[in-house]
This record gives structure tokens, C-alpha cells and sequence, in this order.
């Protein structure tokens, strides 16, 4: 599948003002990503990156269907609906930061593999500083890039 980027700012920060934060699709496993970041960003402008993974199965009629099985006008409205879903977390991710008094910004790519779109978006975007984490582990890491 090829991929889709998108930017969504109110703003452009400059690349070295930045550090990006990846995060997933579910804030309340995400937030202390986040929030860790945030107060670890030295007062740096904070982006919010995500990879979107387009369902492969989708439910129909109380069982889950692969997509290539389905008309595509399904296919396309329920990843459309996933889309929204994943457009208003990314935003409820930009509110907290907003609450934290912190400029924030969100870019978003759509890929079958989560690292490729990681890989593609640091590339992308020249992404200089960039923090992920894994919340069953317990420990968040930051790495400068290049």
C-alpha cells in the first residue's frame, strides 16, 4: 500500500525546535509517553507523529472479514470511519499538550507496517530528535537521530 502523509499545524516550527513523539492509537496507554516527553523536552515545540494501519479485517455481521473479501465501497467507508477515529486521538493527544501550556503539532502517515511508516516519516520530515516508548516495559527511551 502506498503511503499517505499528512501535517496538520496551526503553525510551522522551525526543525530544530522540535521533538517528535510517537504514539498510538490508545491515549490512556499513550498519555505517559507524552507527558514524559513534555517534561523532558527542555521547553522544545512537541510533534506528535503516528503511523495509521488500515484494517485488514473488518466486521461485518458479528465475525470480522478480510478486506479483500469485501465490496470496496465497505472497505473504504469503515477505513474512512477509522481514519476519523485516528484523526480525533491524534487531537485529544494535541489537547493535552495545550493544557501542559506546550505548542504542539500532529503528522500522521498511513502504511501496512508500522516501522516502515516510522522509518518513512523520520526520513520525511528529517526528524532529528524522536521519543517512543513501549508501556508494557515500563521505560521510555530518547534518541537523537544522526
Amino acid at each position: 500500500m502506498a503511503s499517505r502523509h499528512e501535517a496538520e499545524a496551526s503553525e510551522v516550527f522551525l526543525f530544530e525546535d522540535i521533538i517528535y513523539v510517537a504514539l498510538g492509537t490508545d491515549v490512556r496507554e499513550c498519555k505517559s509517553i507524552l507527558l514524559w516527553a513534555v517534561q523532558n523536552s527542555g521547553g522544545k515545540n512537541i510533534c506528535i507523529l503516528h503511523v495509521h494501519q488500515p484494517p485488514q479485517l473488518i466486521p461485518i455481521m458479528g465475525a470480522r472479514a478480510p478486506a479483500s473479501q469485501l465490496k470496496e465501497s465497505i472497505v473504504r467507508e469503515y477505513r474512512e470511519n477509522e481514519r476519523q477515529k485516528m484523526k480525533k486521538t491524534l487531537d485529544d493527544y494535541l489537547h493535552i499538550c495545550r493544557q501542559m501550556g506546550v505548542r504542539a503539532q500532529k503528522v500522521y502517515t498511513e502504511m501496512d507496517c508500522i516501522e516502515e511508516g516510522i522509518v518513512d516519516l523520520i526520513s520525511q520530515h528529517d526528524i532529528k530528535k524522536l521519543v517512543m516508548g513501549a508501556a508494557a516495559e515500563k521505560q521510555y527511551k530518547k534518541y537523537k537521530l544522526h
